[in-house]
């Protein structure tokens, strides 16, 4: 069987036109190599979804305590991302340009000054020459591992965070660079095709294109007495979001699409912005950035400080007495001609490192007044740091127990609503999922194309689950924490799990 490249990454959700497959492999990559092909390529409209993230903090106009103990939170304004997909052939053009770009990029920065201090979507090997990359509990490891090091001298860190990074990225300044990146004078037809389609975004609403069909959406169904054999059908939902669960696959068909629906069409002609989400924005944004990383890795290299950017986060570590010079300079020149962003007051966060007591001690600090809040450590990358240890974040357990307890209700509906006679929950996938039996990563098998009944090996791993996660961190973050503080931060899981557990099936034997 032909090795199938990286580049190609087939995915199942809906949108025009059904999702490709293995089989198409061949006919894409015929098209998609072909730069005669992309020039004249005809991009379909994004689908656009707005994706909210509750968020909470403390309430400190209330300081009284809840039933089970804990402080009591209000509801802060909610984050909302906008993402866009594209069809399944525009995301694989995508694709192939990423692949194309993110190489010539790796070539174009390897040799300069700060290679090492752009991390976000890019391969770092964990060491030359060996499997495995680095995440961002590496990255998140080199920023504590710095300060820790550095115990002998008082240390401010400056956390800065772009205002709407992919929103605002500059079209002039993002063809100079890509062009620059690939070592041209000007963008070739096939590329400016491809920049066109980014720049000149065409969306339709997710919601508006469901409704469009009557909110009905196509979706893949076993054919009657066949264990292989599918077939595509158009089912009534209730709403956009059970479309996963339904196994819902395109809302419509692309001719379809063309015939009836190009009234849905929403054209953005800015001189800003670029897709959040689409397979080569992160690449482009690194492109992007590349003279604001060359002009801030100088002059914090100058005072022998530490720079890192990780996509549109970024920090920087020097001494207390060059800290308002730092600040300064990293403001004007992301305002300036190489970046024309703006990193807003409210998005940067000042902390101090020093000994305090005798202890090396990290805590917050108000750039305007000067206040010290010395329980508030440093946060970075979904940790949080005071000098002394590393903690994964509460809100990333807090996140996984709302997940944990989101797949117990939508379990118990199921087996509530199934036709199995004993209305019991589908335990093996939630252990899989929450729990220590499913954080073993695992290879993954496929069945053969010509026999489905036989499996070959795949290079691909079921990666576990978040307990993978918090035993990974646990074991990098030990040459800081000397101890398994990380690890015990989970101990509270397995009984969370089983309580959910016993609730649904009690639940459940009441209903049966």
């Amino acid at each position: 069987m032909e090795k199938i490249e990286e580049w190609f990454k087939t995915k199942k959700y809906p949108h025009i036109g059904e999702p490709l497959k293995i089989k198409d492999y061949q006919r894409v990559k015929l098209y998609v190599e072909n730069p005669d092909n992309i020039r004249k390529h005809s991009f379909l409209p994004f689908i656009h979804k707005a994706i909210i993230t509750r968020k909470f903090r403390a309430n400190k106009q209330n300081p009284s305590k809840n039933p089970s103990k804990k402080r009591k939170r209000k509801k802060d304004k909610p984050k909302v991302r906008d993402t866009f997909f594209a069809s399944h052939l525009d995301s694989m053009v995508f694709s192939k340009y990423n692949h194309l770009l993110s190489h010539a990029y790796e070539q174009f920065i390897e040799k300069l000054p700060f290679n090492e201090s752009v991390v976000a979507y890019r391969k770092i090997p964990l060491e030359i020459g060996k499997k495995g990359n680095k995440c961002n509990i590496d990255f998140a490891k080199s920023a504590f591992e710095f300060i820790s090091s550095n115990q002998d001298k008082k240390l401010s860190v400056i956390i800065a965070d772009v205002t709407s990074f992919f929103d605002n990225l500059n079209h002039k300044i993002l063809k100079r660079q890509w062009t620059s990146v690939i070592k041209e004078t000007t963008l070739p037809p096939d590329h400016y095709n491809v920049f066109k389609a980014l720049t000149r975004i065409k969306y339709v609403e997710s919601q508006h294109l469901f409704e469009a069909y009557d909110k009905t959406i196509i979706v893949e169904r076993g054919l009657p007495n066949s264990s292989t054999q599918k077939i595509h059908v158009r089912k009534k939902m209730n709403g956009i979001k059970y479309s996963k669960e339904k196994k819902a696959i395109a809302y419509c068909k692309k001719e379809e699409f063309l015939k009836n629906n190009l009234n849905l069409i929403i054209s953005q002609n800015n001189k800003t912005g670029i897709p959040q989400g689409s397979p080569i924005s992160a690449t482009l944004a690194n492109i992007y950035m590349i003279d604001f990383d060359g002009f801030i890795f100088e002059i914090v290299k100058n005072i022998n400080g530490f720079y890192q950017r990780y996509s549109d986060d970024l920090i920087i570590v020097c001494e207390q007495q060059y800290e308002s010079y730092i600040i300064k300079e990293l403001r004007d020149a992301i305002k300036s001609d190489i970046a024309k962003l703006e990193i807003q007051p409210n998005k940067t966060k000042l902390y101090r490192f020093e000994m305090v007591n005798k202890i090396f001690k990290g805590f917050q600090v108000n750039e305007n007044t000067n206040e010290t809040y010395l329980k508030i450590p440093l946060e970075y990358l979904g940790f949080t740091y005071d000098g002394q240890r590393v903690l994964i974040k509460t809100s990333g357990f807090s996140k996984f127990y709302r997940s944990m307890k989101g797949a117990f209700n939508r379990s118990a509906s199921f087996a509530l609503n199934s036709k199995n006679p004993d209305k019991s929950i589908f335990k093996s996938r939630l252990y899989s999922r929450f729990t220590h039996k499913g954080a073993n990563r695992k290879m993954k098998y496929r069945p053969l194309p010509n026999n489905p009944k036989q499996y070959e090996v795949t290079k691909e791993y079921n990666w576990g689950n978040y307990l993978s996660y918090v035993n990974n961190t646990n074991e990098k973050m030990s040459s800081i924490n000397g101890d398994n503080i990380i690890k015990k931060q989970s101990r509270k899981v397995w009984a969370k799990f089983n309580a959910l557990m016993k609730v649904h099936e009690s639940k459940l034997k009441k209903n049966s």
